[in-house]
């Protein structure tokens, strides 16, 4: 059905610009492609885009990272492009083009000056008819993709934070959005030519696709084009239709920790599972991102980085996608800080934000940012065709590019805290500790698998110690508290009581001062390993009970660092 949108909007001056209506005509050719088209002769550049709806959560078990290849695979080049030759031909045309993948769509795009309109449609025609499936084309491909994943994700610091590899994996464990978009190196190769070329046939088809042309053009003039090129594309499989899948709330917290040998930082993460795209929340979820890290004024970057020095960076980030959506934040400790101490502030500015309103002048604040963003976002015509494909086959409804502005401006100071409330209570997220070096190796685990013995109820452990001075964690404490972790998993109802204690230098205040905040350090570690609070109790005992008398006789620093330990008492069992 054709149908052609030209309301009279609410136009309204902004302390950024000026937003005005996008106007566009959509309609369906014979095939099924549904055809969105924007006129705009303010410059003379035109975009033509293909939005499919294909993306990571299509993939089959054991085929992951297929959708994200084939937005490399499909520029190899068509019967009538020479392969390796698309980006040759786009650029001599004055032209740049380029695509990107997600768990719900793979979008690609040309921008030519406007008197190339006809190029730009004539190589997507191309792309959809016959794309060119050969075995050098994978293969050239696959060490295209091996290299990214590589740069971006194995080798970049904190790339399994930024592209969610180490995150999703842990909150989804029914919905495919737990698998990474980049996907399993070890599935591409193992796939065989006839799976790609069937993937295609799948996916790759005008009733599969939304065709976006926005810009500098003649509407009737562009509508005959669209017709010549794209109309005579048959389709070789039916629409993608998808199964729904339902995700298990997150009722009790999840705890995980991964690795990075590319950081000297750790990070603390909270990561919460979120309304889909499509639901108001998800409009407010980006306000409460805003205000606890949105610029240098928010409330978690003037706290914990300027005010409290506990932090070095904060971070916090949405994802509304088709089915749910993701709002992960998080800190990069700085110096000796704990995780845990991280963690309690976290938590501390949520709760303000479940029980307090924000100020009015904070809500002005978000007001004018997500304006001026939405202005940003619809300045180009690139923005305005991505935007306006992503609104019609992700959100259903194409005319939110004119309506996602006033649910922003809709959001009350009561709907941010009753969201807060709603979605981002501590027993449905994850928390993630983000650590330096490598994961342990399996002769590793199995050694701290490996049973703690009992003697009179005191676990006979290496002894964790901690540096001069310090409360913090060592690599070696780790290990050994991982053992009584895994010795408490094991044993549901047992409860421990954790002792710390000082060598002799230093004051009976300080002493005692010091060790109650290493034995702190000890439960908070063990509590972000999934122990309940209530099954480890830790008492610092100062200087009491040393290992050697360092009081009658000037010890070694050796023997002063017997003295700085931890002791555990098993007290139910």
């Amino acid at each position: 059905m054709k149908k052609i949108v030209l309301s009279l909007a609410v136009a309204f001056a902004t302390a950024t610009g000026f937003a005005q209506e996008v106007q566009y005509t959509e309609y369906d050719l014979d095939n099924g492609l549904h055809v969105i088209l924007h006129q705009e002769n303010g410059a003379p550049v035109v975009t033509t885009g293909v939005m499919y709806q294909v993306g990571a959560k299509d993939e089959e078990p054991g085929r992951t990272g297929f959708a994200h290849f084939f937005e490399h695979l499909l520029f190899e080049g068509t019967e009538n492009i020479e392969r390796g030759k698309w980006f040759d031909i786009v650029s001599a045309n004055g032209g740049s083009n380029n695509a990107n993948t997600t768990q719900d769509r793979t979008y690609y795009y040309e921008t030519f000056p406007s008197n190339n309109l006809e190029m730009g449609l004539w190589m997507e025609s191309e792309r959809m008819l016959h794309p060119k499936i050969e075995q050098i084309g994978v293969d050239t491909q696959n060490e295209v993709v091996k290299e990214e994943k590589r740069q971006r994700i194995d080798n970049a610091p904190y790339g399994a934070i930024i592209y969610r590899t180490g995150i999703d994996k842990h909150l989804f464990k029914s919905h495919p959005y737990g698998q990474s978009v980049i996907g399993s190196m070890e599935d591409l190769n193992a796939a065989k030519l006839s799976e790609f070329q069937d993937f295609n046939d799948k996916y790759y088809n005008p009733n599969n696709a939304v065709l976006v042309v926005a810009g500098d053009i003649d509407i009737n003039a562009t509508k005959k084009m669209i017709k010549d090129y794209f109309g005579p594309i048959e389709n070789k499989a039916p629409r993608n239709v998808r199964k729904s899948i339902v995700e298990q709330p997150i009722t009790s917290t999840r705890f995980a920790t991964e690795y990075d040998a590319n950081i000297q930082i750790p990070v603390k993460i909270f990561s919460y599972i979120t309304p889909k795209s499509t639901d108001r929340d998800a409009y407010v979820i980006d306000y409460i991102s805003a205000v606890l890290t949105g610029g240098a004024s928010s409330r978690m970057q003037k706290r914990m980085v300027d005010e409290e020095q506990i932090a070095l960076q904060v971070l916090a980030f949405g994802q509304s996608n088709q089915d749910y959506g993701t709002y992960t934040m998080g800190a990069l400790a700085k110096g000796d800080i704990e995780l845990s101490k991280l963690a309690e502030v976290m938590d501390e500015e949520i709760v303000k934000l479940q029980t307090e309103l924000i100020s009015e002048r904070e809500y002005q604040k978000l007001q004018n940012q997500f304006e001026a963003q939405y202005v940003s976002s619809n300045s180009r015509v690139e923005g305005i065709a991505a935007s306006l494909a992503r609104y019609n086959m992700l959100m259903g409804d194409t005319s939110l590019i004119n309506q996602e502005l006033d649910v922003y401006r809709g959001i009350t100071r009561e709907d941010i805290k009753r969201v807060a409330n709603q979605y981002l209570m501590p027993n449905q997220r994850l928390e993630l500790d983000y650590l330096a070096g490598t994961a342990p190796t399996e002769e590793e685990m199995k050694d701290a698998m490996d049973d703690v013995k009992v003697v009179d109820n005191k676990l006979q452990i290496n002894k964790i110690y901690f540096d001069n001075d310090k409360a913090v964690i060592t690599a070696s404490a780790s290990k050994e508290l991982d053992r009584i972790v895994n010795m408490m998993n094991k044993n549901a109802s047992m409860e421990i009581l954790a002792e710390t204690y000082t060598d002799t230098k230093g004051s009976d205040a300080y002493n005692k001062t010091l060790s109650q905040k290493r034995a702190d350090a000890v439960r908070s570690y063990m509590l972000a390993k999934g122990i309940a609070a209530n099954r480890i109790k830790a008492v610092g005992r100062g200087e009491e009970n040393p290992i050697v008398d360092c009081e009658s006789k000037n010890c070694s620093d050796e023997e002063l660092e017997q003295s700085r330990r931890t002791e555990f008492t098993i007290t139910k069992k």
